[in-house]
């Protein structure tokens, strides 16, 4: 069954899941959707995907990675994101595949029923949403076919630095590394690739996991 398409948020988490200015001139610029086209081919290599696959882009920004999915797997992708403004963008960008739908989500309470999709696409995401990261999560499970599979790359939090947090600002649940492996394996997603960049506070990582159930 699908859940509730609505989660009510104070100020400082809606600002949160949103881009400044500065973030939205960086993330919507040719370089960068060419950067995130070839991380996510890198991550592709390592799933398999059946013909035709149905996709779901989390955060798509411009679409980069839906039109990857699209022009080089057959694939028809919902392509989703919390902030209407990068929503827009993602229509106007993708208005030449007929096999993209561009939707408003909160990828913590998906409007989609259970198992539709055989790729769900987070790139960048989860450390915009503290305190409910958790839910983006569960909710990827839950909307994943048998076997289907969750790529992801974030910023995430050591894990010495995520028990500093965690006594400084209890309540804020940053998106930290050991976390987030404890989180993806509760919800039977199996890591099948996981990799970190150096950093003693926080990293970039990329990862690959598989729906067990």
């Amino acid at each position: 069954m699908s859940m509730n398409t609505t989660v009510s948020d104070g100020w400082f988490k809606r600002r949160m899941m949103r881009l400044t200015r500065g973030e939205k001139r960086f993330v919507n610029t040719p370089a960068n959707a060419e950067r995130i086209a070839r991380v996510a081919a890198s991550l592709l290599e390592r799933v398999t995907l059946p013909p035709e696959p149905r996709c779901l882009e989390i955060g798509c920004g411009q679409g980069a990675v839906t039109r990857l999915l699209v022009e080089r797997y057959g694939a028809r992708v919902v392509a989703s994101d919390y902030d209407p403004a990068q929503v827009a963008l993602a229509r106007e960008r993708l208005a030449d595949l007929d096999q993209v739908e561009v939707r408003s989500v909160d990828a913590r309470a998906m409007p989609f029923d259970d198992a539709q999709f055989d790729g769900v696409f987070s790139f960048q995401v989860m450390h915009h949403i503290p305190g409910g990261w958790r839910q983006v999560v569960a909710e990827t499970a839950r909307v994943l076919k048998p076997g289907g599979w969750f790529v992801l790359t974030d910023l995430v939090v050591s894990p010495r630095a995520g028990r500093l947090v965690r006594r400084l600002l209890p309540l804020l649940d940053q998106l930290e590394e050991t976390a987030l492996h404890a989180c993806l394996t509760e919800h039977g997603l199996r890591l099948t690739h996981y990799e970190r960049g150096r950093g003693m506070l926080m990293g970039h990582c990329a990862a690959v996991a598989r729906l067990n159930r």
